[in-house]
């Protein structure tokens, strides 16, 4: 039986058979609600991978491995009391009972140290109660990675950096009102950044659950435009408001600042309270946060499930905040399920009408951001944020690309970049996966367009 180390602890793999780790779930949650005294509550939450990583660097694999891990979070409820320990989930029944019944033992004790919580989240038989959602894929066997990625490599592309993960995520929930929810998605992302000879790096991203060497093809075409561009002499830009293209990546950063929390709004931290009060953006943003591109679970980690689709700005207007059920008690409010942070899991930004192919002429004289890094709110309550332009960033005149900046740091309103700054969205949007890795491999992502904007403000 192939075993991994996980800092102390010695972890048993998953089994490769999404049905089988499925029914080892459920078959150690039922065990487990069944030891439970008549006033207490318990639901699992599992969040798992089988993965294969590759580490590539100057064009070189410098790291390959595969990955198969799992944890069970139990959260265990008695009067009014909340505990939560997280354990690891391997193919081995028994001892995974074994160490979860210990678990239990130690969150009894701990919920006898514990003053009530007075907005407990409590288990509710939900409509939705059981749900089971598989993204299968025919992915490329491990072996035949290299084979397909290296010889796409080559000319001006040959110094790069990054990582490639492919497999399945999953993730579950049991209750014990014997609700339970199961999500797993086939995919892949290739995470990659290409350098010039001064080290100056294009962004490259492509995630799917299909392997497309004319996507792939098409993709590398604009980075191999891009490198020949950074190797150009630097434009100096002064400080000052320019007009802006975003690609999808770059507003897929800002996005990851724009999510309505409710908790926010009412402790008077949220950036939206200028909406709250009735001003509005540009009627061309339409926020959505969209469980229907499948990258997420609909289920939150307590179980419950979010609606398919929940309009949060709707032609500029603020239409629902994401109210996680701790909230909602707080506050009185309706719950549409969000996680307790109540950030967005799948948010999709509706597409306007400018083409491909416009997009330079229509920006005219300007800067062209790819990418963005260092973000962060610099007046919260006005919903200003500051950050800076990253990887392939160049200086348009009359439409055509003249030269690459120097990074440049901004501080600007949303209000005025998704207000009436907005000049345009572009008419198609780019789907991206999480990329996180951080502990175990993300689910989620954005669906992102273009942004065109009018007089955005450079600091630095």
């Amino acid at each position: 039986m192939p075993r991994l180390r996980a800092g102390s602890k010695e972890l048993t793999c998953l089994v490769e058979d999404n049905d089988m780790n499925k029914t080892l779930f459920e078959t150690l949650a039922k065990s487990l609600i069944k030891s439970l005294q008549a006033d207490e509550q318990l639901s699992l939450s599992l969040e798992a991978e089988d993965s294969f990583y590759v580490r590539l660097n100057r064009h070189k694999v410098r790291q390959t491995f595969k990955l198969s891990q799992g944890n069970i979070t139990l959260r265990f409820m008695k009067n009014q009391r909340y505990v939560l320990h997280t354990i690891p989930f391997g193919n081995d029944g028994d001892l995974n009972h074994q160490k979860a019944l210990a678990e239990i033992e130690s969150c009894r004790w701990a919920a006898e140290q514990l003053p009530p919580d007075p907005f407990c989240p409590t288990f509710v038989k939900a409509n939705e109660s059981n749900s089971s959602e598989e993204h299968q894929a025919k992915l490329p066997l491990d072996e035949d990675w290299f084979d397909l990625i290296f010889p796409l490599f080559q000319g001006n592309l040959q110094d790069c950096a990054g990582l490639l993960t492919s497999g399945r995520v999953m993730r579950g929930v049991y209750d014990s009102l014997g609700q339970s929810h199961w999500f797993s998605r086939d995919n892949f992302t290739l995470d990659l950044s290409f350098y010039t000879p001064q080290q100056k790096a294009v962004k490259f991203l492509y995630s799917n659950h299909q392997w497309s060497a004319k996507d792939v093809e098409k993709k590398l075409e604009t980075v191999k435009q891009q490198l020949a561009l950074l190797d150009q002499p630097d434009r100096q830009i002064k400080p000052g408001r320019y007009r802006t293209y975003f690609a999808p990546q770059a507003v897929a950063e800002l996005a990851t600042l724009l999510s309505p929390a409710a908790s926010h709004y009412y402790q008077g931290s949220s950036p939206f309270q200028k909406l709250a009060n009735g001003q509005t953006l540009s009627p061309k943003v339409t926020l959505v946060e969209d469980f229907s591109l499948g990258l997420s679970p609909r289920f939150n980690s307590l179980g419950e499930t979010a609606p398919l689709r929940l309009d949060l700005i709707q032609d500029g207007v603020l239409k629902n905040w994401l109210t996680s059920t701790r909230t909602a008690q707080e506050h009185n409010l309706p719950s549409n399920y969000s996680e307790e942070y109540e950030g967005m899991r799948s948010p999709h930004l509706m597409p306007g009408t400018l083409p491909t192919q416009d997009i330079l002429s229509a920006l005219d004289t300007g800067l062209y951001v790819s990418n963005l890094h260092y973000l962060n709110w610099s007046d919260l309550n006005t919903g200003r944020l500051t950050g800076m332009t990253r990887y392939a960033c160049f200086w348009v005149e009359n439409g055509k690309i003249t030269a690459p900046i120097q990074d440049l740091r901004f501080d600007e309103s949303l209000y005025h970049f998704l207000g009436n700054g907005l000049v345009d969205l572009t008419d198609f949007v780019e789907i991206m996966a999480d990329t996180s890795t951080y502990d175990k491999r993300s689910v989620g992502g954005l669906c992102m367009p273009g942004l065109l904007v009018d007089g955005f403000n450079y600091t630095l």
